[in-house]
């Protein structure tokens, strides 16, 4: 539901203008550079939330000062993506929702408030907080637990085959790919993640999750960030959603 990249793309601006007196682009170029193999080493569990958060701005010759200003300009300049409201108004009205986020706690609860969607969900499970982490099906059945949903009939919606996928995979839970950048079925299928559905959108989740089919009606259904990542039930009502 949260188009992280352009969220991203904000907050560095901000955090440029202040700080840096480089060009941008160069800027970008370093800060991704820096920024991604980190994230991946967190999922790899070689480093933690905390290190990360500081580690990616040392790189960059700067501070926590530096790391505390990008993570405030992260909620302040959050974006969803077009049909994320309307989907989660659809969604709610037909499952309950939780909502699964591997992200750094203040932020995605600054992100709830200025978006208001946390009044789609039922429950708001952070990773940090829980002592989990992506792609930990551990995460996945903690979220089923508060809904009180089986594996068996559940699904998971997001857009990383890795992070979102690989999660579902270590679960047991089905898994919903939003494929916004049209990629190839060759990559769903090199992931090694077994892909139930796979959509261009949010809006196309509650058309896949409830068409006539063998195994089409799902008791729970889970959505992760940046797209969605939820935990949906059927007409029994039971759903999670992830940031």
């Amino acid at each position: 539901m949260v188009d992280y990249a352009r969220t991203e793309a904000g907050a560095l601006r901000e955090v440029h203008h202040r700080f840096f007196r480089s060009g941008l682009r160069a800027f970008l170029h370093d800060f991704h550079a820096a920024n991604e193999p980190l994230w991946a080493a967190y999922r790899e569990r070689r480093i933690d939330l905390a290190e990360l958060r500081l580690e990616r701005w040392a790189r960059l010759g700067a501070g926590p000062a530096v790391a505390a200003a990008f993570e405030e300009a992260l909620g302040r300049n959050v974006a969803l993506f077009p049909e994320a409201n309307r989907a989660l108004r659809r969604l709610s009205r037909h499952f309950r929702l939780a909502l699964v986020t591997d992200g750094i706690a203040e932020v995605q609860r600054a992100k709830l408030r200025r978006t208001r969607i946390g009044r789609f969900f039922e429950h708001v499970v952070i990773a940090p907080e829980v002592g989990l982490r992506k792609p930990d099906g551990a995460l996945l059945h903690h979220a089923l637990s508060l809904l009180e949903a089986k594996s068996d009939e559940s699904l998971m919606v997001g857009d990383s085959l890795a992070g979102d996928g690989g999660c579902a995979r270590e679960a047991g839970v089905d898994f919903c790919w939003v494929d916004r950048a049209r990629a190839s079925r060759a990559a769903g299928a090199a992931s090694g993640v077994p892909v139930r559905w796979t959509v261009p959108d949010l809006g196309a989740v509650r058309r896949s999750v409830t068409a006539p089919g063998p195994g089409a009606v799902r008791r729970s259904v889970a959505f992760s960030a940046p797209v969605i990542a939820a935990l949906a039930a059927s007409t029994a009502e039971s759903a999670a959603d992830a940031l």
